[in-house]
Formats: C-alpha cells, sequence, structure tokens
C-alpha cells in the first residue's frame, strides 16, 4: 500500500479515500537535541548505539498499548524488536489523537486510531534509513534491504545506530509503502508484554509511587453534593497534629472542599476527620433511588417528553402475531479502579509540573493551564502506569485539586483519595430504565420493536456534545439499543434525559453497558415467544449481517451449544457489537444456595486484525470479569442524599472463586483493528441473565442478580 505524507505543519490528519489515516512528520518539531540522534517523527528515536526508542502517546493502564502500539511501528521498521525500548511520551498537542483532537486514551481507540499513522511513521523511518544507508555507501537505494534491525546492501552491514547521523540530516518522504498483512512478522504475534518484568518486580511507576522532596500529602473534605460550597471550616484540632502543615480550601473548576496538607497519607487521613465544616449549599436529601426510580417510570410512559434516536418503518410488515412487553432497570456504577485515585503537582512561578496516571493529558493541560495562568507549553504533564482506569481516570477533578493546592503554598502536594472519596464522589454510570415492546410475525420472525429509555446525559458538560448530542439525542445513552444489528422491518428507539442531579461519566463500555443488557435479553423473550432456540432465533435475524453470524457460529460450535449439560446446569447467549468490535459470549451456569454458579464463558469475537492475539484474549477476558463484578453485584444507591456505598463490603468485585474457566476464540482478519478493552463487557450481563431464565423461568429485569 502506498501512501502519500504531508510534510506542512507540526502534526496533520487527512483522511484517505480508504478510511486511514496520513501523518504529516515534521522531525523538527520533536527532534532530539542531540544531531546524532535520529528521530524521524514524535514516536521514534535511534541513537547511535543502535537503541531504538519508542515513545507511547496513550496511557497504558492494563490494556497493554505499551506493547501493542510499538509493534505497529517497529512491524514497518523492519526494526529488532529486542532492540526496542518504550517509554511514556510528553503531553504536547503534537500528539493529538487522530479522532479526539486532543492528547486522550479512551473508547477503545488507540491500535483502531493509531493503526496506520504508527505504520506509517515506522515505514518513513525505514525509508529515510534506507537512504541514508544508500547516501553513504554510494549504492542504489533498490539495493539496499533491512531485516531485524539490520541495514545491508552487498557486504555493506550495519544497525539502525551506524546510519542514525545521516538519516537526521534528510527530510521525510512524501510517499511510503506498507507492508501487506502476509509480510507481517510482529503483527499476529503474542508478544509478552514489554512492562512484564517492571510491574512482576515494582519496578513500574504508578501515581502512587512518586516522591518529591518537600512534598505533602493532601486529603480532602469534598462538597456532599455536587454545587456545594464551603460556608465555613473549624481546623483548629487538625492544626495541633503533629505532621500537619496546613488546611486549606480547595476551588477547583471540578470540586470545592477542604484539604488537609501532612507530612504523609495516614496524618492526612486522620487529621481531616477533626476538621468541622459548614456548607452553604448542603445534600440534597431530596435524592432518594426510590424517587429517581419513579421520574424514570414517569418519563417512559410519557413520550412526548423524549427524542427519537431512530425510527424505522416497513409498510409490508404489519402483520403481528403477538406481542410482548418487558421493562428493565440498571442501577449507577462506580469505577472503583484498584489504584486509588491520585496525582502529583508542583506549580512553580514559571511552570507546573504534575505527576498522575491519567487518561485526558491534552484536556488536562488545557484546564491547567488555565487554572494557574501558566502558557500549556510549560505545563508538563508526566504519565504514569495507571492501576486500572475504566473512564473514571479521564476526569479532571483529582488532578486539579492537586494543582489548585500547589498553586497556593508553591510545594509539590500528592492529592490521594480512600476508597470512599472514589465510591462517593458522583462520577457513576449512569441509572436508567428502559421499556422494550416488541412483536413476532407469524414466521417467527421480529416484526417489530419499540424502545424508550430514560437516563442521564454522559456528553453533556464533557466538551464532547458536539461530537456525542446529534439532533438532541446523546448517542451515548443509547448505543447498543438504537444499533442492534437484527433484522428489525419496524424499529423506533426514544431517550428521555433524566436530570438526575448525580454526575455521571464514561464508565467501561459506556452505554452499550447497560443498554446491551436491555436489548439482548429481550431478544431473548422474543425468541422464546417465537418458540425457537435462542442462538438459533439470533442467527435467522443475521443472516444479512456476515460479521455477526460469522461470530455466533463460532461460539455456537465452540461452546458446543446444543450437547446435553449436566443437571442442573443451563446455557445463555447473547452477542454485541461495539467499538469496531464483535463479540459473542456462552455463560453454562447452576445454583447453589439460590445463587448463580458459573462453570464456563466461552467468548467469540471479530477485532478486525488481530496485533497481539495473547493481550487481545486478555483483554477480552479482563473486559468480561469486569462485567462480570457489574452484574452479579455493582449498584450504587441513594437516600437522603448520599450514596449508600463506603468500600468494597458494599460495593463487591467478582472474587478469584467466582470466575470459571474462559475460552476466547478470535476470527481473525485483514480488516483494520477494531476496539478490545471494552467489547468484552457488554455481552456477560445478558448472557448471564438469560442462562438463568432457563433454570428459574423466571425473568431478571433489574440489575445487580445479588443484592448486597
Amino acid at each position: 500500500m502506498t501512501v502519500s505524507i504531508t510534510r506542512r505543519d507540526f502534526f496533520k490528519v487527512i483522511a484517505l479515500a480508504t478510511g486511514g489515516f496520513a501523518v504529516g512528520l515534521n522531525r523538527s518539531a520533536f527532534a532530539d537535541t542531540k544531531t546524532d540522534i535520529f528521530t524521524p517523527n514524535p514516536w521514534v528515536k535511534i541513537e547511535p548505539n543502535g537503541l531504538v526508542t519508542i515513545l507511547i502517546d496513550k496511557s497504558e493502564m492494563g490494556q497493554g498499548v505499551n506493547t501493542s502500539l510499538p509493534m505497529l511501528l517497529a512491524e514497518e521498521m523492519d526494526a529488532d524488536w529486542t532492540n526496542i525500548r518504550v517509554e511514556f511520551a510528553p503531553a504536547d498537542p503534537i500528539y493529538a489523537h487522530p479522532w479526539f483532537h486532543t492528547q486522550a486514551t479512551g473508547g477503545s481507540t488507540s491500535v483502531r486510531a493509531m493503526w496506520m499513522p504508527l505504520r506509517q511513521a515506522g515505514a518513513a523511518a525505514r525509508e529515510m534509513l534506507r537512504q541514508a544507508a544508500a547516501n553513504k555507501w554510494k549504492v542504489s537505494i533498490d539495493s539496499v534491504h533491512i531485516s531485524n534491525g539490520i541495514v545491508h546492501s552487498g557486504l555493506h552491514r550495519t544497525n539502525f545506530g551506524g546510519l542514525a547521523h545521516e538519516a537526521s540530516l534528510l527530510p521525510a518522504p512524501t510517499k511510503v509503502i506498507l507492508k501487506k498483512p502476509e509480510q507481517f512478522k510482529l503483527i499476529g504475534q503474542s508478544i509478552p508484554r514489554v512492562d512484564n518484568l517492571a510491574k512482576s518486580t515494582g519496578r513500574a511507576r504508578f501515581g502512587m509511587d512518586i516522591q518529591l522532596p518537600g512534598m505533602l500529602v493532601a486529603a480532602i473534605i469534598r462538597s456532599p453534593h455536587p454545587g456545594s460550597k464551603v460556608k465555613t471550616f473549624n481546623a483548629e484540632k487538625a492544626k495541633k497534629i503533629n505532621g500537619v502543615h496546613y488546611v486549606l480550601k480547595v476551588n477547583s473548576p471540578t470540586c470545592e472542599g477542604v484539604a488537609v496538607l501532612a507530612d504523609n497519607t495516614w496524618i492526612a487521613m486522620q487529621a481531616r476527620k477533626s476538621v468541622e465544616v459548614e456548607w452553604d449549599n448542603p445534600v440534597d436529601t431530596a435524592l432518594n433511588s426510590a424517587d429517581l426510580l419513579d421520574k424514570m417510570k414517569h418519563l417512559i410512559a410519557t413520550p412526548a417528553l423524549a427524542k427519537t434516536a431512530v425510527n424505522k418503518s416497513s409498510a409490508s410488515a404489519t402483520t403481528h402475531a403477538s406481542t410482548i412487553q418487558s421493562t428493565y432497570f440498571a442501577p449507577f456504577l462506580a469505577h472503583a479502579p484498584m489504584e486509588p485515585l491520585n496525582c502529583t503537582s508542583w506549580v512553580q512561578h514559571d511552570q507546573v509540573e504534575v505527576w498522575v496516571g491519567t487518561q485526558a493529558q491534552g484536556p488536562n493541560q488545557q484546564m491547567i493551564s488555565e487554572l494557574t495562568g501558566i502558557p500549556t507549553k510549560k505545563v508538563n504533564i508526566y504519565t504514569q502506569y495507571l492501576g486500572g482506569g475504566f473512564g473514571r481516570r479521564f476526569a479532571p477533578d483529582f488532578i486539579m485539586e492537586a494543582v489548585q493546592l500547589s498553586k497556593q503554598i508553591l510545594t509539590p502536594v500528592k492529592v490521594v483519595y480512600d476508597r470512599t472519596d472514589d465510591l462517593t464522589q458522583y462520577y457513576y454510570r449512569p441509572t436508567a430504565l428502559c421499556q422494550m415492546q416488541g412483536s413476532i410475525d407469524n414466521n417467527g420472525m421480529i416484526s417489530e420493536i419499540k424502545a424508550i429509555t430514560a437516563t442521564d446525559s454522559i456528553a453533556e458538560g464533557t466538551g464532547f456534545e458536539k461530537a456525542l448530542i446529534k439532533e438532541g439525542v446523546d448517542q451515548t445513552s443509547v448505543e447498543g439499543l438504537h444499533d442492534i444489528p437484527y433484522l428489525i422491518p419496524n424499529f423506533n428507539v426514544k431517550w428521555a434525559d433524566l436530570h438526575s442531579g448525580v454526575r455521571t461519566w464514561f464508565w467501561r463500555s459506556v452505554g452499550h453497558s447497560q443498554n446491551s443488557f436491555f436489548s439482548e435479553c429481550f431478544i431473548d423473550e422474543l425468541a422464546y415467544q417465537a418458540k425457537t432456540d435462542p442462538l438459533e432465533f439470533r442467527l435467522k435475524h443475521l443472516k444479512h449481517t456476515p460479521k455477526h453470524y460469522a461470530v455466533l457460529k463460532l461460539l455456537q460450535d465452540k461452546s458446543n451449544w446444543s450437547s446435553t449439560l449436566a443437571t442442573g446446569h443451563a446455557r445463555g447467549v447473547a452477542i454485541v457489537e461495539s467499538f469496531g468490535s464483535v463479540v459473542a459470549q456462552m455463560v453454562e451456569l447452576s445454583l447453589v444456595d439460590n445463587k448463580p454458579k458459573l462453570h464456563k464463558v466461552v467468548i467469540a469475537a471479530d477485532v478486525g486484525t488481530v496485533v497481539n492475539p495473547d493481550n487481545v484474549k486478555a483483554q477480552l477476558e479482563g473486559a468480561m470479569i469486569f462485567g462480570l463484578s457489574a452484574a452479579l453485584y455493582g449498584e450504587v444507591t441513594f437516600q437522603n442524599g448520599h450514596p449508600q456505598v463506603i468500600n468494597f463490603n458494599n460495593y463487591p468485585v467478582a472474587r478469584m472463586d467466582e470466575v470459571p474457566p474462559v475460552e476466547v476464540f478470535l476470527i481473525d482478519t485483514q480488516d483494520n483493528p477494531g476496539g478490545v478493552g471494552e467489547p468484552g463487557t457488554p455481552p456477560i450481563a445478558p448472557a448471564l441473565c438469560n442462562a438463568l431464565y432457563v433454570l428459574t423461568k423466571q425473568r431478571i429485569y433489574q440489575l445487580p442478580v445479588i443484592k448486597v
């Protein structure tokens, strides 16, 4: 594949007719100050000793981008993988995400968005090295070849470092030729993750590991409800505690509260208990889960209050032999990443330095600049490993708090959340209520589905409104519902904005997490209404979508769907397309003490080109377990304005003995890669509930399955 590349400006992304992207590679914008280091683009540096450093501008939170993204670049460079070093890139506009237009990690887009840019960058570096060799050896460039990091032509032979100086003097090529899939040597291989050793030995540095001279740790008493302001506070008792240095008001763009700054985390968290705060807008005691549910019921019972997301009708399909209607409920969910939220900031007179595990370097850099008045080029964000993100570390609250506190005292400050801070600070997956009505015709096929859902808008107030809200409908609120793949002649979906007063946020798989539970459970209901095996029923309605059909057939085969099960066992199935990938899951379970015990989960998926099979399988397994925890236990309720969660005792996650053997099967295609980090989450809840119906003959219309 030949790709044209512009050299104007420093980082231009232009759409190709094929739907890919070309990246303008300006070496001067990010060149190393040493002339003997070859920096053909912002992602790669080659030193005279032959060491190749690849910079990763995404966040590594367990999804494996520190391995999969370098594989793309190294593949096209024909680099020696054993000679690759990986580093986090700095926060800089040059690394603006091709789709988000800012440096960020989310939406299962890392490999999808960088599939072409990084390969182009690698191919450009390869061609510059070849040209440098041709010039140095005075041979034709056609005679110069690269294999496993060695450049050779006839009797001439050197590693990349031997050409670093010569290559650094060359202009970037205007065209590059990318490898064909059959030429791949790295892509498609299960290469061990580059951070395995560092994480196994404790050398990998997370945000919590940061220690700076003179650094103080801050524990914050935060507003009990969004919008609450500090009226007065009394910190006399806290100030008398040995090790406490300051008690300061926090007034960042995302939060208001009172912070205790001390020598260490323990002192700060103990001392804040003695601070008395009076709020001018105390807790909204009218905020109760029961009242919110009544409000949602009113919204779905009043279609005039909703907006239409999709409306499709077919005059030739009007016969409804039977009709059913069901209403499903999904609760608020917390993200609960294992590493507590934290950020270390040092605001100085002329610059800001921030050490943090974040998914949003670009937006945070801009917000910090606005908060401090220091230009963005002087705002340095040093990305650390993230101990789980799930969307929560895309939010700016914990970062802005650290910056605002450090700004007041011009001293390094580390803000640390404890688990209760994390679970109660109002960044939740929204609750949702969905009423679905469907009809079956005389041939056992779906003739109509109508759905109306009431839930909060996630996009509103995030800065992504233009991209995510279309004709008044938040696409994140209806994804997984308005875009289900089945053949449905008459299809209508409406959305009513709940306006709950609770601050909601992107949660792993976003709207698919609740809407796929609604839609895939209802498809199962329609299958039983049609007296058809639920997997076969889905296949009948997916013949027009070859990708979905192939994935479901693979699952049918690998799960031995039609085989006889042990007494008391049952199977359930679900299939969901999200983030560019199609994932189907089968759950086999039984009941023990009237609670589900899972015996097996089989996953079949089409994620396009598989860059690193082991990593893809691990991500699908992890995403499934994340969704399983939510399906079994996940729930945040409100009483008198307060979220009723404190720690993992009342917001549990699935334990090791609750996770069954998992088998993953991939359809490897030559399509561009799809997402991987999130698509494994949505199918597990409906597959679980559909299997439970087989055993109990009782539909589960409300999550979680087990009340804590």
